[in-house]
């Protein structure tokens, strides 16, 4: 187990396990959709990481382009599109949980900005994971804004 200090937070990682439940994906969601708010994500996935949390992904083992989940949540007044994007690795963390629930049921994602579009926050689940072993897994929830990248006329004004 390898210790990362993040920010605010203290990760401790399985990076071996991590970087070769990785290494067996052929492929990340998106690519696996292939429907419009997918394809227009896979267009700005470069650019929507910024270099501080592709680096942190390589410490931990993640393969930023093989996300276990992304769904494109709004179109924002500034016209870019926020997407949220899962990704998962084997360990534990300590630190803010970004998943609390609150009383009469649901939950208040917290996350943490990094830059202006794009914010992070760690909890323990195994949502859509692609580990076989789905105990001990941190779930890194993520929001991004990015350009609509794909024809206009595919463009949702929601």
């Amino acid at each position: 187990m390898t210790t990362i200090i993040f920010r605010n937070w203290t990760l401790i990682v399985d990076e071996d396990y991590t970087r070769s439940t990785y290494n067996s994906v052929n492929n990340g969601s998106p690519e696996d959709c292939n429907c419009v708010e997918c394809l227009n994500y896979l267009q700005s996935r470069d650019i929507a990481f910024p270099e501080q949390i592709k680096h942190l992904f390589d410490q931990l083992g993640i393969d930023y382009k093989k996300e276990s989940e992304i769904w494109r949540m709004c179109k924002e007044k500034n016209g870019y599109h926020r997407y949220s994007v899962i990704f998962h690795f084997k360990g534990s963390f300590k630190g803010n949980d970004c998943s609390t629930p609150y009383p009469g049921g649901g939950q208040t994602n917290l996350t943490t900005p990094i830059t202006d579009s794009f914010s992070i926050g760690f909890t323990m689940g195994d949502d859509l994971a692609y580990f076989k072993d789905k105990e001990d897994l941190v779930q890194i929830e993520i929001e991004t804004m990015i350009p609509w990248m794909m024809d206009s006329t595919l463009e949702s004004e929601w």
